[in-house]
Parts: C-alpha cells; structure tokens; sequence
C-alpha cells in the first residue's frame, strides 16, 4: 500500500539497534512514515539512567526527548503561517515588525537573513548565560541592543540567536504568545500535541536525560555547545525554558508526523489542511548555499530548513535535492524526501560530535529513502 521494501526497512530498523548495542547513544526512537502512515516505529534502551545516580528509565514510544535545534524547522514554520496570514514578509527587514530591532546598525536585517543563517548578530556573551534566559525581557532586551558581529550576508549559523529573534518576530507580528501561536496554528490544526518548547513540571519525569560522550569540547563559532546538552536537559530550572532555536521537547513520532504533514504539502494525516503547498515549497526548496563559518563546513539552505543536494549531504551520498530537515545537537535528525514522499525522525540522547552525527544518520536516512519504491 505505502510501496516500500520491506526487507530494506527492516535492514534500517536493524542498523539503528545496532548502532544502541554498540554504545553509540544510551536510547532512542526511530520513526517512518509514508502515505499517511507510520511504517516503522521503534523504541530502545534508556532515556536516563545512563549515568550512575539516575534511576533507569527505558525508552518506549511516548517518551519524550530533547531534540535541541530540530526546533528550528518548526519555528521557520511559525514564521510561514504569520505570513500567510497577511502579518509578516519575510523579505522585510525584522524592524518592520519590531522597531527596537533596528538599534546599533541591526536595521537592514531581514527575517529571511536570520532563516538562512545570514543576519550576523551572534550573541556569544549572552549564549554564555542561561541563568538570563527564563525571562523573555531579557531575550528581548539582549537582542535588541546587540551588535552586529559580522557582516550581514555570509553564512553564519546562529545557535540560539536564530530562535530568540524569531520567535520574538512571531509574537510582534501576531500579537500572540508564541506558545500559543504554536498551538493554536500549529500544533493543534496538525494533531501534534507533543511539539513543544519545554515541558511542565508535571512533565518532567518523562523526558530523557541528553548525554555528551565525546571526548573533546565542541564549539559552533565561539559558542561551545557541548557544554550546554547536560546542562540544558537535566537542570529542572532549564526545563521550562522559553529555548526555540534548542529546546524542542517531543517523541519521534511526533516530529516525524510534523515532516510528513509537510511532504504532504500542508496537509495533516487527517487531512486538515495546516498551511498552503505553495508555502511549504517556498520554505523547503533551496535559497542559499556555501561555506558555513560557524560550523567549518558546506551547506544548504532552504528558509529554515537544511536541504540536499546533487552530491553528499546528511541525507545520502547521492542526489538529495528533495530533502529537506533539521539536526538537533548531534543527537537527532527529523527529515522529509519530496521525492520519495518519506518522512523520518531519528531520535536519540548520545552526543558527540559533528562528524559523529553524519557517521550514524546518513546510512540511516540514505536506506529509508532507498527503500522506498
């Protein structure tokens, strides 16, 4: 029905248990579906316990994870539907919409600057403080008397900035809580309940633990984010946070169903209608691409989303160019093949590094496009 190879799938189901009985991540959920349905769906290993002190908690379908800057693909979502809403042009510069961005020379910068990691306002000194973080006037305040520290064009990925100025850009431009604008817009009109940006107390126990195993601090410009994934999902004050360019709080299953619905051109696996095909082919079809100087290698962008490419990029050795995603931390990656019409989220809590990321999603998102028929 869904036209897949089943065996080839099964081999990726394999490939992905493999990887948890050789140590590579503590737990994890890998999640596929195609044709409105889930066509593979599996759970394994721990979400906390991995370190000594934590009760074991194993990993089941509805356990939800940390997915850091997979986030950042559902905000560039938020931005999509503000605009088809007649609220925001992303092409605008972000003062449109918020005068107070346009402090210290920052007035020329767009939102589609920010989508595509192009703004050059990196706020490395306020990165480095997230006791300032659970207040939103703070966020807001930092933002708008930052400096630019790069010139406005070159590819410069933004860690956290990137979710801070557009979430910020969504609650000017709708009026609404940004929570609130993700729910009602969003998450609600595509059944996905679980898509969130921190989690309640009462919520808490049910979330893994991220781990970094690596050996050596990893930085994205002068940020070292392998500082922040313990920090960020076991201090019970971080929880709450307000974090969305790298706090996405949900299940596999949900983020895969958040792809799917796009791959279906906007429409929900009820068959709502969340956001218009046009939009989503604006979004996830290729704007930028080159040498990224945070992260110290190539890439490709669409508005919001990392896109493929006629060579090798995290989704496949070979053509890729209907793919579209996010990466969180070096942890997980959610993705969706235009082409193929699959949608995927590989989930999981072990962190190491970039080149580790690449190592164990690419044969896993290469074989589920490849079993596709």
């Amino acid at each position: 029905l869904v036209g897949l190879d089943v065996s080839a799938l099964d081999q990726m189901r394999d490939l992905f248990l493999s990887q948890n009985a050789r140590g590579l991540y503590p737990g994890g959920q890998l999640v596929v579906r195609r044709h409105g349905r889930v066509v593979l769906d599996v759970a394994v290993g721990l979400g906390r316990g991995f370190r000594d002190g934590e009760a074991p908690q194993p990993v089941g379908p509805g356990t939800l994870f940390p997915m850091f800057s997979a986030g950042k693909a559902v905000v560039a979502i938020l931005i999509a539907l503000a605009e088809e809403r007649g609220l925001l042009d992303s092409d605008a510069p972000i003062a449109d919409v918020w005068p107070e961005f346009a402090r210290h020379g920052k007035g020329d910068i767009t939102v589609l600057d920010v989508l595509t990691h192009r703004g050059g306002v990196l706020m490395d000194r306020f990165c480095a403080q997230p006791e300032r973080w659970a207040e939103w006037e703070n966020v807001v305040h930092a933002v708008e008397e930052a400096r630019p520290t790069h010139k406005r064009g070159p590819l410069r990925y933004h860690p956290l900035e990137f979710g801070w100025i557009l979430a910020e850009v969504v609650q000017r431009a709708t009026g609404e809580d940004f929570r609130a604008f993700l729910a009602e817009a969003l998450a609600g009109p595509a059944g996905l309940p679980n898509l969130q940006f921190g989690v309640a107390m009462d919520r808490r126990e049910h979330v893994a633990h991220g781990y970094y195993l690596g050996s050596k601090a990893v930085r994205i410009g002068s940020y070292t984010v392998s500082r922040a994934v313990e920090r960020l999902t076991t201090d019970p004050e971080m929880a709450a946070v307000l974090l969305p360019g790298a706090g996405l709080v949900a299940d596999a299953g949900t983020l895969a169903a958040f792809y799917e619905m796009l791959v279906r051109g906007g429409v929900a696996s009820d068959g709502a209608r969340v956001l218009k095909e046009a939009t989503v082919a604006r979004f996830t079809g290729r704007e930028v691409g080159g040498w990224d100087r945070s992260t110290s290698a190539p890439i490709t962008l669409g508005r919001g989303f990392f896109v493929g490419s006629r060579g090798p990029s995290l989704y496949g050795l070979w053509d890729t160019r209907g793919c579209f995603g996010h990466a969180g931390m070096f942890c997980t990656v959610g993705f969706a093949d235009h082409s193929t019409k699959v949608a995927a989220a590989i989930v999981t809590n072990g962190n190491r590094s970039k080149a580790d990321l690449v190592k164990r999603m690419l044969p896993l998102c290469s074989g589920i496009r490849a079993a596709c028929r």
